[in-house]
């Protein structure tokens, strides 16, 4: 029932460019909304699963006009019992596919695999052993557990691309931020663990840990913001609240602010640079359009000049659902800007899967309430 990594390399690395282009109208140079191409994968037995899974976050390189779309961890749902993951396709690696216009269709250009190092491949199965253990359990469909030693396993969030030509990719595990070369491989990493991040993290909720990734224009200033308010013993300002890090890229020097979601139920996906001190702020629920009243919204937030964590204010900018007709997803989750005045914004379509219910060993389509499979789309507007 596992697909092998030999086979998922030759389907991922051989083949990238068999992914149809997607059409799709334009309106004023860019298009209202558009499909992200996806491969179908079928397990005999079970509903299709869809590779892609382009909806962690997404940057826009205005260099060549490309986007840049990240992975999730891989196809997983809720298991039978809390903490407990089903993983149809245990060897996938979470990766970045860059893509490109070509006429009216966004088109898959390379994917970047992520690795740890020449020749050893991430995996996103949770890590079991050592720092950055969340208590979940990887099983197969069926019921039987999944171990792996080989492979670190990484759950992808957040990505920032540096003008260098590097990259830094956020983890809910650690949290990690995980700084890679052009090619995916990994130079330096960022943990509570190493003292690069504030120990406090460690307290993450877990599956909540580094979710929001910027980076200022020069590459010298990193911004991270939790998904939720941490756990456990972590200072009182952020047992409400959502901790946001900012970080000198040269000297490492941290600098930390708290951020009020509108409600229990929001947490946050997306960050995105303006300028050193201003950032836009993507909330969101986990309901779809229709199931009462929603959160998807994106707020405007000013970094004042202090060496303590403090609260920021915040301003609406947008309301998803207002400015992107028929907008119709339960997870946007990655965002970038594209000029001064349009916005992107990609959903988590979790691969086109989701939990039976009751939760068990196996899984089922993912349906939005227009009863079609969700999927990966990019909707644009302006701001």
């Amino acid at each position: 029932m596992r697909i092998s990594i030999l086979h998922y390399t030759l389907l991922f690395s051989i083949f990238p460019l068999l992914i149809s282009c997607q059409e799709s109208k334009t309106v004023a140079g860019f298009p209202a909304t558009v499909s992200v191409p996806s491969e179908r994968v079928d397990i005999e037995g079970y509903p299709p699963i869809y590779i892609g899974g382009y909806g962690s976050d997404m940057a826009y390189n205005r260099a060549d006009s490309s986007f840049w779309l990240l992975t999730d961890r891989g196809p997983n749902v809720d298991g039978a019992t809390i903490h407990s993951k089903v993983f149809p396709l245990a060897d996938y690696t979470p990766h970045i596919g860059v893509f490109k216009w070509k006429g009216d269709s966004l088109c898959l250009i390379r994917k970047i695999m992520l690795r740890e190092n020449d020749s050893t491949f991430f995996c996103g199965l949770p890590r079991t052993t050592g720092e950055g253990i969340t208590g979940e359990k990887a099983y197969a469909p069926g019921g039987s557990e999944i171990i792996t030693a080989e492979r670190k396993g990484i759950d992808t969030e957040g990505l920032a691309v540096s003008p260098d030509g590097t990259f830094w990719v956020s983890d809910e595990y650690g949290p990690y931020l995980l700084h890679f070369n052009a090619d995916g491989i990994l130079i330096e990493e960022y943990s509570p663990f190493n003292g690069k991040l504030p120990a406090h993290y460690a307290l993450r909720q877990p599956n909540r840990g580094m979710e929001g990734l910027c980076i200022d224009n020069d590459g010298k200033r990193l911004y991270g913001i939790m998904q939720s308010p941490l756990d456990g013993d972590c200072p009182e300002i952020f047992k409400t609240n959502i901790p946001l890090l900012v970080i000198d890229t040269e000297s490492g020097a941290c600098r930390e602010y708290a951020y009020t979601p509108d409600s229990r139920e929001c947490g946050v996906s997306a960050l995105v640079y303006l300028n050193d001190t201003t950032l836009l702020v993507l909330e969101r629920d986990g309901k779809f359009p229709g199931d009462g009243e929603v959160c998807k919204r994106i707020y405007r937030i000013t970094l004042p000049d202090t060496d303590t964590p403090c609260l920021l204010s915040k301003t609406l900018v947008a309301d998803l659902l207002q400015v992107c007709p028929g907008y119709d997803h339960d997870k946007p989750e990655g965002m970038a800007l594209i000029n001064n005045s349009t916005l992107g914004v990609v959903n988590d379509d979790d691969f086109g899967i989701e939990a039976t219910v009751p939760a068990g060993c196996r899984y089922r389509q993912k349906l939005k309430n227009n009863g079609r499979t969700d999927r990966n789309e990019i909707f644009f507007f302006g701001f």
